[in-house]
């Protein structure tokens, strides 16, 4: 039997900066490598979703302009389905723009709210009168221990792969975790969701949101494989389904460089 897998990218045309392209690009190129038909769908301004219809949904990052722009045609067409995906463990991951999007409310600099997604219980607002520098430098954090255990029993054969996550964030707005939310990961090197965290990203059930650019999966391909499995798992609901394990000698090259120029020692 072929597996399969639906990947919907959102709003590509609005929310694509310093190349998040890049992270649909490797969820879809690494189900070729594994052998899993991946069909790519595009929603944008006017497309409604439907419920049901995807297995991960990808969001990027876009200026604030951009940002407002999709707020209420979401609502209006797309919050419902999506909504309902997610409670029910569908895979979503939202970068930067995209991640802070995915919560309640975004307080922008002249202090005007503006409602977010919804989708996780998060809150960003832009740099009060105490901080007002942007966060933006490499980012070296670390997955927890539970986390990076799932992730190596996901493979036909054993494959050592980092606990770090490496990228490369540049935001202005300070985003805060409410009840139910958890960080993504812990943070060695850069700042990652606020100045004053020592965590970077969020995690509610199957939704992941970072501050990762760079893009973040390249550098990480031990995360894209795990959301691959997520959602394969989720989908055909066998919990004992296997990857390959492919090579990713140049990936990993790439990612352990950050690790040793920019981590702690």
């Amino acid at each position: 039997m072929t597996l399969s897998l639906n990947l919907t990218h959102l709003y590509p045309d609005n929310l694509n900066l310093y190349g998040d392209l890049g992270n649909v690009v490797t969820l879809k190129r690494r189900c070729e490598w594994l052998g899993i038909d991946c069909q790519l769908k595009a929603l944008n301004l006017g497309d409604a979703a439907t419920s049901g219809q995807t297995d991960i949904y990808f969001m990027g990052g876009g200026q604030d302009n951009d940002q407002l722009a999709v707020v209420d045609d979401f609502h209006q067409l797309k919050q419902v389905a999506i909504r309902d995906d997610t409670e029910a463990g569908t895979i979503f991951l939202g970068v930067c723009g995209g991640y802070q999007l995915m919560g309640k409310t975004f307080l922008m600099g002249d202090n005007q709210e503006t409602k977010g997604l919804g989708i996780i219980n998060v809150k960003t607002q832009a740099p009060s009168k105490e901080v007002k520098g942007r966060c933006i430098g490499n980012l070296v954090v670390e997955l927890p221990s539970e986390t990076h255990a799932e992730m190596q029993s996901i493979y036909e054969q054993p494959k050592e792969i980092p606990q770090t996550l490496v990228g490369f964030e540049n935001h202005s707005g300070q985003t805060y975790l409410g009840q139910d939310v958890a960080p993504l990961a812990n943070t060695h090197a850069g700042f990652g969701n606020n100045h004053e965290a020592e965590y970077e990203g969020a995690r509610y059930k199957n939704v992941f949101g970072s501050y990762m650019h760079g893009s973040m999966l390249p550098k990480n391909p031990h995360f894209a494989d795990y959301m691959i499995w997520l959602a394969l798992t989720r989908k055909y609901k066998d919990p004992t389904i296997k990857l390959k394990a492919l090579p990713d000698m140049e990936e990993i090259a790439a990612h352990q460089y950050i690790v040793q120029r920019y981590g702690k020692p």
